[in-house]
């Protein structure tokens, strides 16, 4: 018999066998890229991002909010000195505010409304929680009548109340349209002048052709004309400190629109007929 060759066949492996070794793969990331992240500052943006929630919310919920606050007005105190203004008109007219909103009261409109009335100069409001308004009013302080209709304030702006009210001591200003703040301006003037011979102005008028004219409260009439007016009126008082305050009361008036003197005219006295004028 034929004898076949056999190829010998691998010997089976004693002991331990080898398995393939693991590649451990790495990744490397590129830090540079997020260096722009990294200089972001955060601060602002959350607090930005905080505004815009709690903005959010406040258009959502707004509404009901202010329901919620917005109570009635149950009190209205005024506060200021009024001597002419009557309080009670006042206070009438404030009280037809009482049960509106607190927050939606319009403060304008009615500080507004106060200073439409006559008297009243001006006015200032601020709400008080939880349900009071408070206001403030300055008032119209007369310092003179104007062309018998009107009164002055202390700033030279007329105004005129409904009533006929008599304001004591206040002198008697007149002038053409648009001139009130000059006349009171010339009238403090004359009036600290004139205080240094103890006399006081009852009337100073304006005329349109532009001469002056005052009467002082003794009742001697002074014609200055037209400018220059200090001129004339330091003539005037340098005389009257020489001795003619001493006939003050024999004084019917005093021209003063002379260059060098003044005339005076003379009462009537039981002596004599007419008027006696003289010169100084």
């Amino acid at each position: 018999m034929a004898r076949r060759d056999h190829e010998p066949k691998p010997a089976k492996a004693q002991g331990a066998t080898l398995r393939p070794q693991k590649v451990k793969r790495s990744f490397k990331i590129d830090t540079s890229r997020l260096s722009g992240v990294k200089n972001i500052k955060w601060l602002p943006v959350i607090i930005v991002m905080m505004v815009c929630v709690v903005g959010a919310g406040l258009t959502i919920y707004w509404d009901e909010m202010v329901r919620n606050l917005d109570r009635e007005v149950t009190r209205i105190e005024v506060r200021g000195t009024l001597n002419y203004q009557q309080p009670e008109a006042l206070q009438e007219a404030l009280n037809r505010h009482l049960g509106e909103g607190f927050l939606s009261l319009n403060l304008n409109a009615v500080k507004k409304e106060v200073e439409a009335m006559p008297w009243i100069y001006s006015a200032s409001l601020r709400r008080r929680w939880p349900g009071t308004v408070v206001i403030t009013v300055k008032e119209q302080y007369p310092v003179a009548s104007w062309n018998e209709v009107f009164y002055l304030n202390e700033y030279g702006e007329t105004f005129r109340p409904p009533e006929s009210i008599e304001v004591d001591e206040v002198p008697d200003l007149s002038g053409p349209i648009g001139r009130a703040k000059d006349v009171l301006k010339q009238y403090v003037s004359y009036r600290d002048e004139l205080a240094a011979v103890n006399e006081r102005i009852a009337v100073l008028s304006l005329e349109t052709r532009g001469a002056w004219r005052l009467t002082l409260q003794s009742g001697i009439d002074i014609k200055l004309g037209r400018a220059p007016l200090d001129e004339k009126l330091n003539r005037f008082l340098r005389a009257y400190k020489q001795g003619l305050n001493s006939k003050a009361s024999e004084i019917k008036s005093i021209d003063a629109r002379y260059t060098n003197g003044i005339a005076v005219k003379w009462k009537e006295t039981a002596e004599s007929e007419g008027e006696k004028a003289g010169s100084i």
